[in-house]
């Protein structure tokens, strides 16, 4: 499985944002697709002198440069915080810093914000904390690392020899095994001495084989909330960008669609039930196929927010909740959103086809997009 999120495109959504004019976002994407194929090329070829870079702002570290590694084996990993497919690969980031940091593997993390409020570096601080990195983190926020090697996609892997040379790169997930095995071999490189015939170098099969019937169940597709990248809205009209609009949800959600039902703000990022409180409350209907649903969403002053879910109709079942899922005294389920962050909803035991409810009685929170994990999804800590 070698599941990303998309390249250069996204990183543009934010010159997008900043620009306003949609001809001059074109011509932008369409020049930086052209040239970023040709230094892909290079950057890929053995032997490539890795972009150099600054370490700052630093988390867990005094700011450095990339050059000031050379004599170690480097892995430069691009990721980002509400990134479910960045999340799925950090036990074995967790795994090569424990195993090989004391070998000479430096592992740096580039955070390259996906949405605005990514860009907020309390906001990655907690996030470093929460998933148990201790490895070096540059925040990236205006993205001149991304634009330095020309990345394509979270998450990306750059494995830079003694030398300070590109020798292997791995956009997406899956090959962890081949990628240790990478890793393995460039340590060596720059110290023959080294023995990896202990059990503890043993390179794990990769867990994210758990195959139904042999094959990988396609699940729906990430799903963008907000105007600039939506494309599966089930209302007719598709979402205002006027302002607070009063939505009437289809009676029926076709499969990979989602539809607003209520009084809702759309945004080029995010979604906002615009209700103020009154009831009945404003919602979300979601109709997908996966067997885990990851919501990204947060409270706008950080202020606790409720929004309530079903799924088919009733509360979500014990077995099919997410971590972040909780009963109120009434029976009903919801998550508490707080920061702005990847929310777990719902994880099922089978893969299926299912109707997701969101039901926002209170304003002053935000929803930016649904992501999903299928029946060959690798086991991580839901943190």
């Amino acid at each position: 499985m070698t599941t990303s999120r998309s390249g250069p495109s996204r990183a543009h959504d934010t010159f997008r944002l900043r620009c306003r004019a949609a001809v001059v976002v074109l011509a932008l994407v369409a020049l930086t697709l052209s040239r970023a194929g040709g230094v892909r090329a290079a950057i890929e070829h053995v032997g490539a002198s890795a972009p150099d870079f600054s370490c700052q702002p630093c988390l867990n570290h005094a700011p450095f440069k990339l050059s000031d590694l050379r004599g170690k084996v480097v892995l430069v990993d691009f990721w980002e915080y509400t990134c479910i497919n960045c999340i799925r690969t950090f036990p074995y980031l967790r795994r090569w810093d424990a195993l090989y940091r004391p070998l000479g593997l430096v592992i740096v993390g580039v955070h390259t914000p996906e949405f605005e409020f990514a860009k907020n570096g309390s906001l990655v601080a907690d996030a470093t904390r929460r998933f148990g990195f201790e490895f070096p983190v540059a925040i990236d926020s205006d993205y001149k690392i991304w634009y330095a090697f020309h990345n394509e996609g979270w998450p990306a892997d750059y494995l830079i020899d003694k030398n300070g040379n590109v020798a292997y790169m791995h956009v997406g997930e899956g090959e962890y095994g081949y990628f240790e095995q990478k890793i393995q071999e460039l340590l060596k490189q720059a110290n023959p001495a080294l023995n990896f015939n202990q059990a503890r170098y043993k390179i794990p099969a990769d867990e994210n084989v758990e195959l139904g019937g042999g094959v990988c169940m396609r699940a729906t597709p990430e799903t963008y909330l907000g105007f600039a990248r939506s494309t599966n809205i089930a209302n007719d009209g598709g979402e205002d960008r006027n302002g607070a609009t009063l939505y009437a949800a289809p009676s029926e959600v076709p499969l990979d669609n989602f539809a607003l039902n209520g009084r809702w703000l759309a945004a080029s990022e995010y979604v906002r039930p615009a209700s103020a409180g009154k009831a009945p409350g404003d919602s979300l209907v979601l109709h997908y196929r996966a067997k885990s649903v990851y919501l990204v969403a947060g409270s706008d002053a950080s202020t606790p927010r409720q929004l309530y879910v079903t799924q088919d109709g009733k509360p979500i079942a014990k077995e099919d909740r997410g971590v972040d899922v909780r009963e109120a005294s009434d029976g009903r389920t919801y998550i508490q959103l707080g920061a702005k962050r990847m929310y777990y909803l719902v994880n099922n035991p089978e893969f299926g086809g299912h109707l997701l409810k969101l039901e926002a009685q209170e304003s002053g929170l935000s929803l930016y997009s649904f992501t999903f994990g299928n029946n060959c999804e690798n086991k991580f800590a839901h943190r």
